[in-house]
């Protein structure tokens, strides 16, 4: 579509060219009636001859003054109308969001917008995508929670009505028990959700540069415990590559892989290598543990999915440092799988050598 300033430009100059061609034309037809009537009726004298030069002159800068007196009004409407008629598509534009509910969300059709309203209309779909992103995510959170939260909380009221209805001491300590499980259970949910709530609105903008071998070792160094205590060794294998992140929640999603592996998989050995691949930094940790079936392994990464089988449905489980023999949420890879995300990566599961154990890649872009 036709520029908004060149519209704006040629209508301009077209209302002007009319008036100034319509004065001009007054004016002339003006001073040719006075003209004709000089050389028609010629003055007797010098001296009347000069007194009528100078009421000819005095006739035609008068004519030529009087149409401007028109003409001026009239080339302020013909501008008005001009502008009017260059500044309707933003008018269509302000009644098109004026007209919108506040669930309407799709995008305003840039067809035949000009080319300085255009990076306004793209913006504001920019915004509109964001502002949907932002809902939905706001409406899986509260059905996550709800549906997640529904389960602990009739458990706890059942461990609850056993305690009240309980004669023996030994019953009602076993249900109080089963209460506080039930707690624990219900808190690491509600930990989980928030922090997937949290990245769901993370945009990455918060990014800063930095190497990933000094967070793999702080990871690796807190769960040193807990490897021990399985006999299990941790490995943190020769390599670097630096990215754009966030250092808390790299750790977090590496905490969760190792974390699980740990609990879940029963390895002897957990390795994490960290190598660079051309423009992308790759992430692996892998264990030799039990596995996980091929069939799962895509299903497994999605929000509270399980693994079908009994002894792989524990490895996907959500679980945080420190969060030892409680239920999991099935939020764990999905955690990760969105960390991977918020910082432009994704995340590959694949079956270990000869079908043994299971290795996650996390591929990030690298930066020098």
């Amino acid at each position: 579509m036709m520029s908004l300033r060149l519209r704006l430009v040629l209508l301009t100059t077209a209302a002007v060219a009319v008036v100034w061609l319509v004065t001009a034309a007054f004016t002339w037809r003006s001073a040719l009636h006075e003209i004709e009537e000089l050389l028609n009726h010629p003055p007797a004298t010098a001296s009347h001859m000069r007194e009528e030069r100078a009421e000819l002159a005095a006739e035609i800068a008068e004519h030529l003054l009087k149409p401007m007196l028109f003409a001026l009004p009239g080339l302020a409407l013909v501008l008005l109308v001009a502008v009017g008629v260059s500044l309707r598509p933003l008018r269509r534009l302000a009644d098109d969001v004026a007209a919108r509910a506040p669930h309407r969300l799709t995008p305003i059709t840039d067809s035949g917008t000009p080319r300085e309203i255009l990076p306004l209309v793209q913006r504001l779909n920019e915004l509109f995508v964001g502002i949907k992103r932002a809902l939905e995510n706001e409406r899986r959170f509260t059905a996550d929670a709800s549906h997640e939260l529904r389960t602990p909380l009739a458990a706890l009221k059942a461990q609850a009505q056993v305690a009240l209805a309980a004669t023996d001491e030994t019953q009602r300590r076993h249900a109080l028990d089963q209460i506080l499980v039930g707690c624990d259970r219900a808190t690491h949910l509600l930990t989980q959700l928030l922090t997937l709530a949290r990245l769901d609105a993370d945009s990455g903008e918060a990014l800063q540069p930095l190497a990933l071998r000094p967070i793999a070792a702080d990871v690796l160094a807190d769960a040193a415990g807990e490897a021990i205590a399985r006999n299990c060794e941790l490995v943190l294998a020769d390599g670097d590559a630096r990215v754009r992140g966030d250092v808390a929640l790299l750790q977090a999603m590496l905490r969760n892989l190792v974390h699980n592996a740990l609990r879940h998989a029963a390895p002897s050995r957990v390795e994490v290598h960290i190598e660079r691949q051309g423009k992308r930094a790759v992430l692996s940790v892998s264990d030799d543990g039990r596995g996980l079936p091929e069939a799962e392994i895509e299903a497994v990464q999605q929000r509270f999915r399980r693994g079908a089988s009994a002894d792989f449905s524990a490895a996907v489980r959500g679980g945080d440092a420190g969060e030892q023999n409680i239920p999991g949420s099935g939020l764990g890879l999905s955690i990760v799988r969105r960390i991977a995300e918020v910082h432009r990566g994704s995340l590959l599961l694949e079956q270990g050598p000869d079908g043994r154990g299971l290795v996650a890649r996390i591929h990030l872009p690298a930066i020098n």
